[in-house]
């Protein structure tokens, strides 16, 4: 089973105008939102089913839970003091206005209460997804303690950090990133570049790096180096967006260890699932079409 963490889930209330009469709304539709969340639902549209750790607050808190619990994603939580986070968005065919509640407070109690509810939820877990945590209020060092956690309890643990430096000696069994994340701190132009990088995270003990770049993905192992991509000839596209989710990216090869594939075959599922938003309509995504893209992925030792 897959536990995907969601440290900041709100939930949204979208409004669609009329494109002729801007004061009338034509649709509306009420969903909970969250990085943890997306890749759960994603998870979920595969037939993959999973469970959301995140923090609840009461009445939002409740809305989203309920939310999840009709479509099919089973939570486990911690509870929060204040209200989560609470976004309308307003829209019509050339207009998008968007307002949003503050972030919770996350007390010194709540801090001690996250660690504890985490340790809890993963019980018959076989792997952890950490996504990037957005929340004001917790620091760079709630990944660390985290981390520590899932080692204690025997479960593997794959990130997507917000700041690449908090991560270098947590030692996550997988990490992984855009290659944009590190172009502030220096200018990669090469795939050699690239793979020096990711020795500092692999000497510190991560097991599996990947770095996502819109033409292909590195991955560097302790002892191999892979550049993986979508062959367009084999997909029979003449024009590709090139879009990459790292989130869904991550949630794919989550799916793979769950599953027990084999190391190609993970790679391939976590570039086609990170891929899949340039070839597959949001309400036609399914196996089936992943697998498509997936026997166009090609993956290269280096």
């Amino acid at each position: 089973m897959i536990l995907f963490c969601d440290f900041n889930p709100k939930i949204i209330r979208e409004y669609i105008l009329n494109s002729e009469l801007e004061n009338i709304i034509e649709s509306s539709k009420i969903y909970p939102s969250g990085r943890g969340i997306y890749m759960s639902l994603f998870a979920k549209k595969i037939g993959v089913d999973s469970e959301v750790f995140m923090l609840k607050g009461s009445g939002r808190g409740r809305e989203i839970a309920l939310a999840l619990s009709r479509l099919g994603i089973d939570i486990n939580y911690t509870a929060l003091k204040d209200e989560n986070v609470e976004e309308v968005i307003i829209k019509s065919k050339n207009f998008e206005k968007r307002y949003k509640t503050k972030d919770p407070r996350i007390t010194m109690e709540d801090r001690n209460d996250i660690l504890s509810s985490f340790e809890r939820a993963l019980y018959n877990k076989k792997i952890v997804v950490i996504p990037k945590i957005d929340l004001f209020g917790l620091d760079d060092e709630i990944y660390e303690k985290l981390i520590k956690i899932c080692y204690k309890n025997n479960t593997k643990v794959a990130v997507n950090p917000k700041n690449l430096d908090a991560i270098e000696k947590t030692n996550p069994y997988i990490l992984m990133f855009d290659k944009d994340d590190i172009e502030g701190e220096r200018k990669i132009n090469y795939t050699g570049e690239v793979i020096e990088y990711n020795k500092k995270f692999i000497k510190s003990g991560t097991k599996i790096v990947f770095v996502n770049s819109k033409r292909a993905t590195i991955i560097s192992t302790e002892d191999k180096n892979y550049r993986a991509y979508v062959d367009k000839q084999k997909l029979e596209r003449k024009e590709i967006t090139e879009k990459l989710d790292s989130s869904l990216s991550l949630a794919g090869l989550a799916i793979a260890i769950d599953r027990d594939y084999d190391f190609i075959t993970s790679i391939k599922l976590a570039i086609s699932c990170g891929v899949w938003e340039n070839f597959v309509e949001k309400d036609k995504i399914e196996m089936s079409a992943i697998k498509k893209i997936m026997n166009s992925v090609e993956v290269e030792e280096i």
